[in-house]
């Protein structure tokens, strides 16, 4: 369609709102984007103000997400003088995001400075890529962006910066003023920013609500790339940190980067989640978890980046650490932990107590659908119910609350009996379990209530990420070391779980291959560090050798000649 016949299309349309008001607002802007430029033959006046007339009726229809999306996604296209005046006229969000992008000759910014506002030349003064004439008009306008104004006030007064503290004085005005104590109260306000703002930069220190040391830590923020993988824009969070890092190729041994997850999916322009980043120094030192999609220009179809989102990880994503850490969620002690726990389990527990009544009909005839859903329901609160038991374990063995008392247990009944509880429901076998176990298997030395607990979270986690059919195999023996010896059970690993090493195998978000539909509900790394340390905390340990998980128990002491044959 042509210029004319496109103009004409956009000017006619009636007043839209909802999906067509954002389709129109963006056919405008591209217009003006494509037309409008120093460069080219100028756009006749009665067609650009039109267009701009349109946006200004339009901007109350799209939402200021939707506003700076479109200044995205023009990125350096922004060319035109008169769109970015639009723009910097606009929320202060979008006049950042206008000025960041914007690209003008250096003869062109002087005259457009006189018609933008002090934020969006304070933006501007920010930028390291503006001509020599453009920067020294921005430093004729220095004085006059320090004006303190408000309304109701006729006159303003400029206040010049000194090396200490600005004196500073009101001028009345020629008319008795209004008395508007929120007036008042805004000027005030505007003077007492001004003038910690010169003490900070005197050298005096920063008030205590103000110092960086006492400020909330950063735990997620918004990020977008260019088609090279290099952020260029955050939400939140130090830009000096965080603009220039790369997410196209991996991390190198001690650098920031991502895992090959990330930078795979960046290569075929492909959306990913929960993928690994590390930042080596800073502020925003540690690891993260990134997830985003790309984004093409909407015109051409070309790949131009990548837009996302970062957070810290979750407890469950961080790998288990020899150093014995207290356990943390989120930021969380375990005492927070628990807390939270029992203050969730509360309402879960009537949301369960409900949906039963619905399923089982006790209060009155209900419809089929309505059981189904409360028969989903109940299954899902039984399994969050079983994760937060899980919590509440591990917070309980990360203080050393967990009662241990060792005494005798025979490993080999156990063992079969917790076998056949996940191998037969109902007198039907519904998974191939199968633990060979060696004759005259010494008993071990363990809490009856830690050692069921060991062993039926081992089995249910290879369970949950085993294809289905798959036979879950093992073997049990004994193994004599200086003491009295260990208890050793010995399971296979699944299919699915096949050439991925520890380090993996301990971090569910290391990629996609660590997300089963039946996996357990805090990750397949938390429940292995739990266990891990449940038979820390009686003696034993949970080793990952090779293709087998080792979990080793200690026996009781026997005789020598009551003692097995290993031969």
């Amino acid at each position: 369609m042509r210029f004319n016949d496109l103009m004409q299309t956009v000017l006619a349309a009636e007043k839209r709102s909802g999906p067509g008001a954002v389709t129109l607002w963006r056919q405008c802007v591209d217009l003006l984007a494509q037309n409008d430029r120093p460069g080219q033959p100028a756009m006749p006046a009665n067609e650009r103000d039109a267009l701009l007339d349109r946006l200004d009726s339009l901007r109350s229809k799209v939402t200021e997400t939707q506003r700076i999306s479109t200044v995205v996604e023009l990125g350096t296209r922004l060319r035109s003088p008169s769109l970015i005046r639009f723009f910097a006229d606009d929320r202060p969000s979008i006049c950042a995001a206008a000025m960041a992008r914007a690209r003008l000759p250096d003869d062109i910014w002087p005259d457009l400075l006189s018609t933008l506002g002090p934020t969006a030349r304070g933006i501007l003064r920010n930028r390291r890529d503006l001509g020599p004439e453009t920067v020294r008009a921005l430093k004729a306008f220095g004085q006059a962006d320090l004006l303190l104004t408000s309304e109701g006030v006729e006159e303003s007064v400029p206040v010049t910066p000194t090396a200490v503290k600005p004196d500073i004085s009101l001028v009345s005005p020629a008319a008795p003023p209004v008395e508007d104590e929120s007036q008042i109260r805004r000027l005030v306000d505007r003077i007492e920013e001004y003038t910690s703002t010169s003490r900070q930069k005197a050298g005096e220190a920063a008030p205590a609500a103000l110092r960086p040391a006492e400020a909330a830590p950063l735990r997620r923020f918004s990020f977008e790339t260019d088609l090279n993988g290099a952020i260029t824009w955050v939400d939140e969070g130090p830009r000096a940190a965080l603009i220039g890092l790369s997410i196209a190729d991996p991390a190198l041994p001690g650098g920031s980067g991502p895992d090959a997850h990330v930078s795979g999916a960046f290569s075929r322009r492909s959306g990913f989640q929960h993928g690994r980043f590390t930042i080596v120094d800073g502020v925003l030192a540690g690891e993260w978890r990134l997830s985003a999609v790309p984004f093409f220009d909407s015109q051409t179809g070309r790949f131009q980046g990548f837009r996302g989102q970062a957070r810290r990880p979750h407890l469950h994503e961080v790998p288990a650490t020899s150093d014995g850490d207290k356990l943390a969620l989120g930021g969380l002690s375990a005492d927070s932990v628990r807390q939270l726990v029992h203050e969730l389990r509360t309402p879960l527990n009537a949301i369960l107590g409900f949906a039963e009544i619905i399923e089982q009909q006790l209060f009155g005839p209900a419809g089929r659908q309505y059981r189904d859903m409360a028969s989903q329901i109940m299954g899902d609160a039984r399994r969050l119910l079983s994760a937060f038991d899980d919590l509440d374990l591990a917070a309980r063995v990360s203080r050393g609350e967990d009662v241990v008392e060792p005494r005798p247990v025979d490993a080999a009944l156990l063992i079969a009996r917790i076998a056949t509880r996940f191998r037969v429901d109902r007198g039907k076998e519904t998974r191939p379990i199968t633990i060979s176990v060696a004759e005259g298997l010494p008993q071990a030395r363990l809490d009856p209530i830690q050692a069921e607990r060991m062993v039926q979270h081992l089995l249910r986690t290879l369970i949950s990420v085993a294809p289905e059919g798959e036979p879950i195999t093992g073997s049990c023996w004994f193994q004599p070391d200086s003491g009295s010896g260990r208890v050793i059970l010995a399971m296979d690993r699944p299919s699915t779980l096949a050439g991925m090493d520890e380090v993996q195998l301990l971090d569910p978000g290391y990629g996609p291959d660590g997300d089963w539909p039946d996996g357990p509900l805090l990750g397949l790394g938390f429940s292995l560090r739990l266990i891990r340390s449940l038979a820390a905390s009686s003696a034993g340990s949970l080793d990952i050798d090779g293709g087998r998980f080792l979990l080793a128990m200690p026996a009781v002491a026997v005789a020598p000649d009551d003692g097995p044959d290993i031969s």
